[in-house]
């Protein structure tokens, strides 16, 4: 079983380098190339856990928020099912094509909107218009120095007066040695990076089966504005 396991984890490996190299490591056009070279078999998504993040559901439950909502970087398309499960009219996109073609295929009968965008540049017709806004280790995997703060840059935007912005990923704390990507994020770029919002929590925690791995949830919201 442990070799079986070891074959799949050289296997998805060796699948992200030649990705990247596909696409000469462009920092977010390999996306695509993976989910085209997965041919369907999710082991390959190192990400794609399957089930809605429960972290995710939780918040959602305890803060009672209905209406719109947007998924950042939708994936496999687990996260929006949860949020449409609740009650919440979704939209979900990616920049992949063919991830977003396989979220159509897995989920036949849904109603959510899946569609193909890039954060960095949202479609106009988005702009305040959601209830919420949810990001799950998208601003992490994407490189600095100017892209991921565009990324995070645009997500305020999409929000309605009111609207809330829920981010879930690795906390750089200065404790974790890994090879990005991901690059964990700092809890003081977080907060820079979202200032126009109001900030309404922000809470650390651990997945038991990687307790050395120090994440957080934050959320903001987005004033009314007379």
């Amino acid at each position: 079983m442990i070799e079986m396991e070891d074959h799949c984890e050289l296997e998805r490996e060796n699948m992200i380098s030649d990705s990247k190299s596909a696409v000469d490591n462009e920092p977010i056009k390999w996306f695509d190339e993976l989910y085209n070279r997965a041919d369907g078999n999710s082991q390959m998504i190192p990400w794609a856990k399957m089930v809605p993040n429960p972290i995710m559901m939780q918040w959602v439950r305890d803060n009672h928020i209905k209406g719109k909502a947007l998924i950042v970087g939708c994936g496999l398309g687990d996260d929006a099912i949860g949020l449409e499960k609740l009650g919440f009219d979704v939209t979900a996109f990616d920049i992949s094509e063919h991830c977003i073609k396989w979220c159509k295929n897995r989920f036949e009968k849904s109603s959510v909107k899946w569609q193909v965008a890039d954060i960095l540049e949202p479609p106009m017709s988005w702009i305040n218009q959601f209830d919420l806004v949810v990001e799950i280790h998208i601003l992490q995997a994407i490189p600095d120095g100017g892209i991921r703060e565009t990324a995070a840059g645009n997500l305020p935007r999409l929000l309605n007066n009111g609207g809330e912005l829920l981010c879930i990923g690795r906390l750089d704390d200065g404790r974790q040695t890994i090879i990005p990507p991901p690059w964990p994020l700092k809890k003081e770029w977080l907060i820079q990076s979202f200032n126009q919002l109001k900030l309404i929590q922000f809470e650390l925690f651990s997945y038991p089966e990687t307790k050395e791995v120090t994440r957080y949830y934050a959320s903001w919201k987005k004033e009314n504005i007379n």
